[in-house]
């Protein structure tokens, strides 16, 4: 795992970690830290995230109002539930 300390545009999220007693640092599946950066990057809040570990399709969880943005940099919808709109495939793993 590769921990890292929560990105500033992920502010509200870390506060809201922090307020449950949890910690402002994240792990993050090796194979697929440079996809989640690229995502932080771009200002996608992430929610948690998996490569699969050779067992399921790898995937993060976005914040509901950025599935839009998600679709147009072209993820795919993860989740078997259609009305989740925030579980996308990950591109790198």
């Amino acid at each position: 795992m590769v921990t890292v300390e929560i990105p500033p545009h992920m502010e509200a999220y870390k506060n809201a970690r922090l307020k449950e007693g949890l910690s402002s640092l994240v792990s993050i599946d090796p194979c697929i830290y440079d996809e989640i950066k690229d995502l932080w990057n771009k200002g996608v809040i992430t929610h948690g995230s998996c490569c699969g570990h050779n067992k399921f399709e790898s995937m993060v969880n976005v914040q509901d109002d950025q599935s839009d943005l998600m679709l147009s940099m072209g993820y795919e919808l993860n989740h078997p539930d259609p009305t989740r709109i925030d579980t996308f495939k990950l591109k790198s793993a």
